[in-house]
């Protein structure tokens, strides 16, 4: 094994710089350090994963995610999980890049099947879910004539159907 001083060069705290894109964790447990150098040198929580060996210093909007999240006592984060992305934040009058936490929407119970429901297909092609064509007689997808219902006054019976000329051929005055 070669021993490599790039090697030692490796924060052991997650950086903008080690995500290109959001990414999951698990969290292993919470951890009090004090981070950063001379003059700012102060305690932060750190966020300790399963899936990672760096840990996540935790800034006021990330600290305070995860706390709305899931309580105050830190203790309960334990095996929770949390989406860490890049993101551009404010740091000190300039924009540079930041870590920002989300926590992952809850997973809904998938509904039991609906045997008369329609199949959805995957996708229409315009990004919206399109139902399966399904066969329908004609007879079943029209509403019942007027004709084929029993008429006891034969004032109310409906007119004989008329062609489309026929029924476009009236006077308008103008």
């Amino acid at each position: 094994m070669t021993l490599l001083a790039s090697t030692y060069d490796q924060s052991c705290f997650l950086k903008a710089e080690d995500l290109a894109a959001e990414k999951k964790f698990r969290i292993k447990n919470v951890t009090e350090e004090i981070v950063g150098t001379d003059k700012d040198k102060e305690k932060k929580l750190v966020v300790w994963f399963t899936n990672d060996s760096r840990g996540l210093v935790l800034n006021k909007t990330n600290n305070r995610t995860i706390r709305k999240a899931f309580g105050d006592p830190v203790e309960g984060w334990t095996g929770k999980i949390i989406i860490v992305f890049p993101a551009l934040a404010e740091f000190r009058g300039t924009m540079k890049p930041a870590l920002r936490v989300r926590i992952p929407a809850p997973k809904q119970p998938k509904p039991p099947e609906d045997p008369v429901a329609p199949q959805l297909s995957p996708s229409s092609g315009n990004g919206a879910a399109a139902t399966q064509p399904v066969a329908v007689k004609p007879t079943e997808a029209a509403a019942p004539s007027q004709a084929a219902l029993p008429v006891d006054d034969p004032d109310l019976a409906p007119d004989p159907v008329k062609s489309l000329s026929e029924e476009m051929d009236d006077d308008i005055p103008f």
